[in-house]
């Protein structure tokens, strides 16, 4: 088993991974100001709450987006497993034929979601991760990653949305029982679940249009079963689990033979 980690703006997610299937996840808020002996502390108590063998570990390998928190991160984990995790960036072996102008700028998170999904459905395939922002990645029908979109999350958007107009407040990301509202907080949830929805419909037609075929999409994310159930397009697969399938399969592809 390995240990993967995945390090965005709003939580870490680790996962225990034995032949590309999660065995358990659990999860923190990600906190710019704690140490890393904070964070070996409490990611310790996590690991211990779902009876990990720390020292059964064979590996360990880091997906961050938050530049700032990777080495204490690293160093936390380093002190629960007793190994050196791996971070996923440059020299690290993917196996993805990325044709961006500029590959190094292509976030960790979105190439593990999309060796994840190059690995199990067919292509053309886009995945659609729902954090802290709306990422989309595309991978064509010859196995080539084209690019993609990022948008804003429902939560980045909800309060952008009430810091800007005095008479809105914070209201529960869930969705009412229609689009068309009678009072202000469910107005709001309509807007924000079913607009994020019709977004992504939007945004799937639309790169499905310059691909020039149907292409098989897998949402991810902690914001993935809350909207995609309200988007018109069919056939949107759901698995919380694709970045740390992706991070097992590139600590596999890293190791010698």
């Amino acid at each position: 088993m390995i240990l993967t980690v995945d390090l965005s703006n709003s939580r870490i997610t680790m996962a225990g991974v034995s032949d590309g299937h999660v065995l358990f996840s659990c999860h923190m808020a990600t906190v710019k100001s704690r140490t890393s002996d904070e964070y070996a502390a409490l990611m310790g108590l996590l690991l211990d709450r779902q009876g990990a063998d720390r020292g059964a570990l064979e590996g360990c390998i880091l997906s961050s987006v938050v530049p700032e928190l990777t080495l204490p991160v690293t160093r936390a984990l380093e002190q629960l497993t007793g190994q050196c995790p791996m971070v996923v960036g440059p020299g690290v072996k993917t196996g993805l034929n990325i044709r961006l102008d500029d590959p190094s700028q292509l976030g960790s998170d979105f190439v593990a979601n999309a060796v994840a999904a190059q690995a199990a459905y067919p292509l053309p395939v886009i995945t659609v991760e729902m954090d802290t922002a709306i990422g989309l990645g595309v991978t064509d029908g010859e196995g080539r990653y084209i690019g993609g979109v990022i948008a804003p999350g429902i939560m980045a958007s909800a309060a952008a949305l009430t810091s800007r107009a005095s008479l809105l407040h914070d209201v529960l990301p869930q969705a009412p029982g229609s689009i068309i509202c009678r009072n202000t907080d469910e107005s709001m949830r309509s807007g924000i679940i079913y607009g994020a929805a019709a977004m992504l419909d939007g945004l799937l037609a639309g790169m499905e249009e310059e691909l020039g075929q149907s292409a098989q999409v897998v949402a991810t994310g902690p914001w993935a079963p809350v909207v995609i159930p309200h988007c018109r397009r069919a056939g949107i697969h759901v698995d919380g689990e694709l970045i740390h399938k992706g991070l097992w399969l590139i600590w596999k592809k890293n190791q010698k033979r």
